[in-house]
């Protein structure tokens, strides 16, 4: 019994002592001692698990990341080992697919690979590791012979496998993976002809040297009819005559290649039935078993030998033929272009002739046009000329003419300007003497002005009465005090002017607004708010969040005005605006425009002089 799960061992790839299993090994060693990158044994790895599955549809040009999302899931690794050996994992049904654990679906196939003896990788390799070990791990995968691989007519070398397999397989080989398709190549050998194919169809007999014997005649011929200058559509036709002949034989050799795999497939079953039967004897004696199952074991072991040697035979004429077929493809070819390009310079060398014709009747037709067109050109230039000179006379004159005026223009426009320049002279003067009597109208009108606002009821208040009896045109405001009776109620206040509740933004600036010239007139303004907190001190002086210029605050609108003066000016005064923002609170002042923003003992102090006021060691920001 344990001898004959050695020999199954050794029939499925499991322990590389028979001849299929080292061809494995030797394919995978041959691409890796080409010096094959990671980038190509990836990309071969993504060819073959396309053919392998047709539907995963990956490029073949994945990087590490595509391969990971591809097979993190489990589910992909599944279908390949199954496709491998049916039957070696459950993949469960497509419904219950989306709740089978990723970690599940994983375990079963390492459990399956380590089960067949291939190197195994870990399960933080295909989360988050290199994607070297899963790559090894499927390439290992890929050069064990598995016999029960059948997928979408592609069958992996198996002890009974066809011979037509494992040539096209050394075909790749000896293209070598290292150095995968391109898709324009790809494109190209799906794309060839039936004949082409034929022509790499593996294993011909002995008929091919009779084929090539007759190709190089044929050529032979044809060569000879091209140094005599026969015509090309003979050359043509002996080219048709010489592909037809080996389309002829190589249909013959494909039959001949089918009528080998139908022995091979033959072969395959008495096999299979002889393995049968071993498995039949091994459950009688062991005494008995073991001598049959060595005569056998030799049996197939002499049989196997032979049909390497045949292999190997069948493989050195698949190499043979491939280079002698590659050869006549080239020469036709080539002969074919010569063929073509001959027939191309006939037809172009009688267009050109026809071409040159016409174009010397046309050129010929336009030098006469030319002539007579230059002839009248000529006559007309000679009339012209004389009209110049008669025109530039008078323009002479006109000249003279236009020199005197613009002389007596220029001494007018003299006076002028002296009249102008006068003008400028007093115009500064009556400047300077009306800010003069603009800013001593607001110091009469004195220098501390002290402004009220009443607030309005705030949402929710609405049904409170308000402490304001009265407010008076002349800036009276009279509050009740309602917890005192009689007189003790009511007390009068002065200010410049009271707003009610209902003035707007624009209202309280205008009292405000004449300010801002005297500050470009050279004078020292300070406006500010004081009151109690939720009063409306930052209403008035911002405005609201997000406010449109309708309810711009008193800063906003004399920063405005401040601009606007001073671009009104600009041709006669330049001026330099800079700021400093400070914070007052809790006793602390601080400076808003340094970096740092270090609060300062409360008060600051404050340097006067003659054009500005500024504190003292803060930031100025010009």
């Amino acid at each position: 019994m344990n001898s004959s799960s050695d020999y199954h061992k050794n029939e499925n790839g499991g322990t590389p002592s028979s001849s299929v299993p080292a061809n494995g090994d030797i394919f995978g060693r041959v691409v890796n001692g080409n010096g094959e990158t990671e980038g190509k044994r990836r990309a071969y790895l993504v060819e073959w698990l396309n053919s392998l599955l047709p539907d995963l549809g990956l490029p073949v040009t994945a990087s590490d990341e595509d391969l990971r999302s591809c097979l993190i899931d489990g589910t992909i690794l599944c279908r390949i080992l199954n496709r491998l050996r049916p039957g070696s994992v459950d993949e469960g049904n497509k419904s219950d697919q989306n709740s089978v654990p990723t970690s599940e679906n994983v375990a079963r196939f390492l459990a399956a690979v380590n089960a067949l003896g291939v190197p195994r990788f870990d399960m933080s390799d295909l989360e988050k590791g290199s994607m070297k070990n899963v790559i090894d791990c499927l390439l290992t995968l890929r050069s064990r012979p598995m016999p029960n691989l059948v997928a979408d007519g592609l069958s992996v070398f198996s002890p009974t496998a066809n011979c037509s397999d494992l040539s096209s397989r050394r075909d790749l080989s000896s293209r070598g993976f290292c150095s995968p398709l391109s898709v324009e190549e790809r494109q190209k050998v799906l794309s060839e002809s039936k004949f082409q194919r034929a022509l790499r169809s593996p294993v011909m007999s002995e008929p091919s040297a009779g084929l090539m014997h007759h190709v190089g005649h044929k050529f032979h011929e044809l060569d000879y009819l091209l140094l005599q200058n026969a015509p090309t559509q003979r050359v043509a036709c002996l080219l048709r005559k010489v592909v037809q002949e080996i389309e002829r034989r190589i249909s013959t050799q494909a039959e001949h290649l089918r009528t080998q795999n139908n022995l091979f497939k033959a072969r395959e079953e008495k096999y299979q039935s002889r393995i049968r039967v071993l498995e039949a004897l091994a459950s009688g004696t062991n005494e008995e078993s073991e001598l049959f199952r060595s005569h056998i074991l030799q049996q197939m072991k002499n049989e196997k030998s032979k049909m390497e040697e045949k292999k190997k035979t069948d493989d050195e004429d698949v190499i043979r033929l491939k280079k002698e077929k590659e050869h006549c493809y080239l020469e036709i070819s080539g002969l074919k272009q010569e063929v073509k390009e001959l027939e191309r310079l006939l037809a172009d060398s009688g267009n050109k002739e026809k071409e040159l014709q016409a174009n010397s009747e046309s050129k010929c037709q336009s030098w006469t046009k030319k002539e007579l067109v230059y002839h009248k050109f000529m006559d007309f230039q000679l009339g012209s000329l004389k009209e110049l000179r008669l025109s530039s006379v008078s323009i002479k004159q006109e000249i003279l003419k236009a020199e005197r005026s613009y002389t007596n223009e220029f001494d007018h426009l003299g006076v002028k300007l002296q009249a102008l320049a006068d003008a400028a002279e007093n115009y500064h003067s009556l400047l300077t003497e009306n800010r003069k009597l603009f800013n001593e109208l607001q110091d009469l009108k004195g220098n501390i002005r002290v402004y009220c606002r009443i607030r309005p009821f705030l949402p929710g208040q609405k049904e409170k009465r308000t402490l304001v009896e009265h407010i008076g045109d002349n800036g009276e405001l009279v509050v009740a005090d309602r917890s005192k009776p009689g007189k003790d109620g009511h007390r009068l206040f002065k200010f410049n002017k009271v707003y009610g509740s209902d003035a707007t933004q624009g209202e309280v600036y205008t009292d405000t607004q004449p300010l801002i010239r005297s500050v470009l007139d050279g004078y020292n303004v300070c406006i500010f708010a004081y009151g109690q907190t939720g009063s409306g001190k930052t209403y008035t002086m911002s405005g609201p969040n997000n406010a449109t210029q309708e309810n711009w605050g008193v800063n906003y609108r004399a920063l405005n005005d401040l601009f606007d003066i001073s671009q009104q000016r600009k041709s006669s005064l330049m001026y330099e605006i800079g700021v400093q923002m400070v914070e007052i609170y809790n006793e602390q002042v601080r400076d808003l425009l340094s970096s740092d923003g270090t609060p300062k003992k409360y008060p600051s102090q404050i340097t006067k002089c003659a054009s500005n006021a500024l504190l003292e060691n803060l930031s100025f920001a010009p």
